[in-house]
């Protein structure tokens, strides 16, 4: 059997040096790549092997959890056997088991960590009870407009957080707010006294995570015993990315440190990733100099001089960036060799392109030739790093487009936010209220339509309908919210509603299970075993969505990356219900309920989350710290953006705070001057970091346009002479875009008779076919797919003509075609309102406006718009409809004309065409025409020149003039006895069946009709007009406006209209129906169909 390799075994010469290096105090500095942390191991596994240091003896620290569980699980690995002590922890980690011992020995509560959460909650409590009791800290004017904001407490928090991380307390902060006049410390100063004394009140044993190293160090400093314990179980004490320590964690080291005891620090300052929370670069070689003066050396230093990541190309380019950021651990680590055999055909690539969109396809395309190329390259070795977090969304999501698996990020913002938590934590409340409180009509909604109901807008209208019509059957008139509301306490009913109620049903049974869940006891309390988690858990097992969602998540894709969302979102909150429950056992679920929605802001969690093995990650430069890819690209890198030097300064002066006690000037020019260093130098650092990160090859991106300009960064990593000219940006390496493209090339080599190009397009396609690609397969294409339905669409005989569809099929055959068969989506809320004003007005055509006002005040609520802006919205615009249309009817009046009837039946025969429609409102001149009326209650109208031959109104003349006109008259005055039309206004269908009946043949009408009798005489038309009740004008408070259309007899075409009725009959009884281009397509509802549009998706 071969032996196992060991760790020093796999060293370079320079890492090797280090390892065996016997310094007390020992600096090891090198560049990204060099093995820093391969060190960090490596050095463990010699002290334990070669010097007989036990295990549990070395402490090993890293800066993160993440890099502290990764630098844990190779130690041990390495080592081997088990310890009784971590191997490698984060210093908040260490602290923390140094005061649950120092605990545990003083038989005190068990420490805990306060959450960034629990402390936005104590924060806002405090501030709320000042505000409430006109006490409190005097905050500067021009503070106070602020403080009930989350960005106040998100200030204030980091400010506290800062103080004392450098181990300040309140006197201390007043203290420096007197010398440097600065009132807003002193405020935060009070502020910090308070929080102490609530903390250390209500929360025992809670610690900040800013504190915990301060406290733990107080605390050894203070406890001898405690001390000499802690120094005797540790030998050698391990850091690796030492340039990330912060004050109180250099701190602890220092407490620990005693004279014998071995002490490696690792790092680079020129990377330094933790800024944010309080790593200073310099830091790294102050603390080697005190650890060394304290065991009366001077430190050793050992520099790594081979980089194990970057090729010669990408040590080139990052050592030109690298050479603008001050040197605080030395400049002799920043070349060192480079790696050998680095194979990348292009290791260094800068590219600049016109648009954002264009930069995000640029990356995905790279992947994906990365991917599927000779390379091979796994997606687990691909990575996006980018400045901005909206760029990095954006690049996100043409990744997902493209079929790249990208890793989810960790939610952000508040947990009680999330949609998934937000409908489960309503589902909570409403379980918990008494049983003589149900929820409200906008609550009902909500839950009814999330994940826990289930209903998608379509189904919730039906749901909607059905609420509706049972309660006009019970005689009641009460929304179908409400309808909703009362019924949800009853599963039973609702099932009893049938399918279109299923999801309201399923609802019920979710709150009954929560209900059942959350017994109460004989006093009034929560029975035994009542906890949030128990609530919780009857809500979402029997909502029955984990299954589907899981299913979704392991599919991959779009849904599936939501379904992983929406998964870890319900593992958080249950990790908190657990936490609070352990915490606090004897509270019940009502209080769990109040404390996730008092949580400001996002919620630490420990949790088990959805991560795919085979992703790319897309990420910051903090975040992708320690880590590297074979491919990494760096985006969004504008002027502007990167760098970005904009002061750093918060609104209480943090950034202030930790100059000052860094020894920076902070006032003045010197101030201005020195703060604007530390912005440059911190900039140029996350770049260097983010070039960093690759092993083979480096894509940087810049936006080349008039709005933004790229970075002069660029000029670092590849200098060029001139102008960088933005590149094209090829279309995307997917199988639906090769598909697309071969199609393409095939109809077009066809169509110019270019037989050889169709034929290597139709040998391409077939490979495809065989391989099982969608769309390759010409029988799956539309034109050679078979009909699914050979029967015509139109029936021998008259073709119904409705007036308001003849000005779309007019413009574009085709979108009558699928809007006729239900392929339209319009604005449903506006249809409703336009809808009920026209019922109101034909049941009182006459009224004041008053009266109106109150029949639609009455009717508004069937509309169920609920409460809100849209509601107050749509509720203005339909008084302002009927105010147009009282002072019609006056202009009406005044011009001599006199209302027959509203609401008519128009029928009327010409050529094939049977006329079919729904006049709004008929009037009769002085001398017997008739005179049609179109009310409109939309929000677009046509021009004036358009009106002259607008296709409605010529329509509906030519239905009055072939002897429709006097049928109109009798139902009017009662005579006739029409069948009742159903539907919204002029809404017929769009086939129906074919009228037996022939006509006189003198257009005047069918034969035997009494309304067409050769001795009545036929009433003619005084002309038509539109009504604009909806759209007047610009200005919305402006007055109704008539679109007058003359006679037919005054046109100089008087025939025109009836050629349109003519030739659109035989239109739309003809068997192909092409799509038009015009104006009209850029709100056409059903471009996602149509063969001529990008949306369409398909050749024409």
């Amino acid at each position: 059997m071969e032996p196992m390799t060991t760790p020093v075994e796999l060293l370079d010469d320079s890492q090797r040096a280090a390892v065996r290096e016997r310094t007390p105090v020992l600096q090891v500095v090198g560049a990204p790549g060099t093995g820093k942390t391969l060190v960090a191991v490596a050095t463990v596994v010699d002290r334990v092997e070669r010097d007989g240091v036990p295990a549990d003896a070395v402490l090993v620290l890293a800066p993160t959890r993440v890099a502290a569980g990764a630098l844990r699980d190779t130690i041990t690995a390495a080592v081997g056997g088990t310890t009784t002590q971590p191997l490698a922890r984060t210093p908040s980690a260490f602290a923390f088991s140094l005061l649950a011992d120092a605990a545990a020995s003083d038989d005190e509560p068990p420490p805990r960590l306060l959450s960034g959460a629990e402390q936005d909650v104590v924060l806002g409590d405090l501030l709320a009870g000042h505000r409430e009791s006109g006490g409190g800290p005097r905050w500067p004017d021009g503070l106070r407009e602020a403080l009930p904001t989350r960005g106040f407490r998100d200030q204030l928090r980091d400010l506290l957080m800062r103080t004392v991380e450098h181990g300040l307390g309140p006197g201390e902060l007043a203290d420096l707010a007197r010398v440097h006049d600065r009132p807003e410390w002193a405020a935060a100063a009070q502020v910090l006294r308070e929080y102490d004394e609530v903390t250390a009140l209500q929360r025992p044993g809670a610690y900040d995570p800013a504190w915990i190293c301060t406290a733990a160090a107080d605390r050894l400093a203070g406890d001898p015993e405690l001390l000499q314990v802690v120094r005797r179980r540790i030998r050698l004490i391990v850091v690796d990315d030492a340039q990330e320590l912060t004050a109180s964690a250099a701190r602890l080291i220092e407490q620990v440190h005693a004279p014998g005891m071995g002490v490696v620090l690792i790092g680079d300052g020129d990377v330094t990733g933790q800024g944010f929370r309080g790593a200073d670069p310099a830091r790294f070689g102050r603390l080697a100099e005190r650890l060394a003066a304290g065991s009366g050396t001077t430190p050793g230093r050992a520099v790594l001089r081979t980089s194990h990541r970057r090729g010669e190309a990408l040590l080139a380019a990052t050592g030109r960036v690298v050479e603008r950021i001050g040197a605080t651990t030395g400049v002799d680590h920043r070349r060192p060799a480079p790696r050998e055999g680095a194979r990348a055909e292009r290791p260094v690539e800068v590219v600049t392109v016109r648009t954002a969109a264009q930069e995000a396809a640029l990356v995905a395309g790279r992947f994906r030739e990365a991917h599927l190329g000779a390379a091979r390259v796994p997606w687990s070795r691909m990575a996006v790093l980018a400045r901005s977090g909206s760029r990095l969304e954006q690049v996100r999501r043409a990744l997902v487009s493209a079929g790249v698996p990208v890793q989810e990020r960790a939610g952000t913002g508040p947990l009680h936010e999330h949609p998934v938590v937000r409908s489960l934590l309503l589902a909570l409340e409403v379980s918990l209220r008494p049983d003589d409180q149900g929820c409200s009509a906008a609550e009902a909604v909500d839950l009814v339509t999330s994940a826990l109901g289930g209903a998608d807008p379509v189904a919730l209208r039906r749901l909607r309908r059905v609420l509706a019509a049972a309660e006009r059957e019970e005689g009641g008139a009460r929304p179908s919210e409400e309808v909703l509301a009362g019924l949800l306490d009853q599963p039973a009913a609702l099932r009893l509603m049938g399918f279109d109620a299923a999801p309201a049903a399923h609802l019920a049974e979710v709150l009954a299970a929560g209900r059942a869940a959350a017994a109460r006891g004989e006093a009034g309390g929560w029975a035994p075993g009542v906890t949030a988690e128990t609530v919780l858990w009857a809500l979402w097992s029997t909502a029955g969505v984990a299954d589907a969602w899981r299913a979704a998540a392991l599919a991959g894709g779009a849904a599936g990356a939501r379904a992983d969302r929406d998964l870890d979102a319900v593992m958080t909150l249950f990790g908190a219900a657990e936490a609070y429950v352990d915490r606090l056992p004897g509270r019940g679920p009502d209080g769990f309920l109040s404390y996730v929605r008092s949580q400001e802001v996002s919620p630490d969690s420990l949790v088990a989350r959805a991560r795919p093995t085979e992703a790319v990650a897309v990420l910051t430069p903090q975040a992708a710290a320690g880590r590297e890819w074979d491919l990494v690209a760096v985006v969004g890198v504008q002027e502007g953006v990167w760098p970005d030097l904009r002061l750093r300064d918060s609104l209480l002066g943090a950034e202030a705070l930790v100059s000052v006690l860094r020894g920076r000037p902070v006032e003045g020019t010197p101030g201005l001057r020195a703060a604007q260093a530390q912005v440059r130098a911190d900039e140029v650092r996350q770049f260097y970091a983010a070039l960093t990160r690759a092993r083979e090859s480096l894509l940087v991106t810049a936006v080349a346009s008039t709005d933004e300009q790229p970075s002069s960064f660029l000029g670092l990593v590849d200098p060029v002479d001139g102008e960088r000219v933005p590149v094209d940006v090829p279309p995307p390496l997917t199988l639906r875009s090769l598909v697309a493209r071969l199609r393409a090339d095939l109809v077009r080599a066809h169509r110019e008779g270019d037989q050889a190009a169709r034929d290597r397009a139709a040998t391409h396609l077939i490979a495809l076919d065989e391989a099982g690609v969608p769309g390759a397969d010409p029988a799956g294409w539309w034109s050679g797919r078979p009909l699914s339905d050979d029967r015509d669409l139109q029936e021998e005989g008259p073709v119904p003509v409705s007036p308001s569809r003849v000005q779309v099929f007019s413009e574009c055959r085709l979108r009558w075609l699928l809007g006729s068969r239900g392929g339209e989506a319009g604005d449903f809320s506006a249809a409703a309102v336009g809808t009920l004003v026209h019922d109101v007005i034909s049941a009182s055509p006459e009224a004041p406006v008053e009266q109106l006002t109150e029949a639609l005040r009455s009717r508004w609520h069937e509309l169920a718009l609920g409460d809100g802006w849209v509601q107050r919205r749509e509720w203005t615009r339909a008084g302002r409809m009927l105010e147009r249309y009282v002072a019609y009817v006056a202009e009406a009046a005044g011009a001599g004309r006199e209302l027959v009837g509203v609401e008519l039946d128009l029928t009327a025969r010409h050529e094939r065409a049977r006329i079919t429609g729904r006049v709004d409102r008929l009037e009769r001149t002085a001398d017997g025409d008739l005179f049609v009326v179109d009310l409109k209650t939309g929000k677009t109208r046509p021009s004036k020149k358009d009106i002259e031959h607008h296709p409605q109104l010529g329509v509906y003349q030519v239905g009055v003039v072939e002897g429709g006109g006097a049928d109109l008259i009798d139902q009017a005055s009662g005579a006739a006895d029409p069948t009742p039309a159903t539907g919204p206004p002029d809404s017929t269908p769009a086939t129906g069946p074919s009228d037996p009946t022939p006509a006189t043949g003198d257009g005047s009408g069918p034969a035997g009709d009494p309304a067409y009798a050769p001795d009545r005489p036929a009433p003619g038309t005084a002309g038509a007009a539109l009504v604009q009740l909806g759209a007047p004008g610009s200005n919305p408070g402006a007055g109704h406006r008539v679109d007058l259309q003359a006679p037919l007899g005054e046109d100089p075409d008087p025939r025109w209209a009836h050629d349109l009725v003519a030739r659109t009959a035989e239109g739309m009884a003809a068997d192909r129906f092409p799509a038009s281009p015009g104006e009209w397509c850029r709100v056409c509802p059903v471009k996602f169909s149509c063969p001529i549009q990008p949306e369409g998706r398909m050749l024409a």
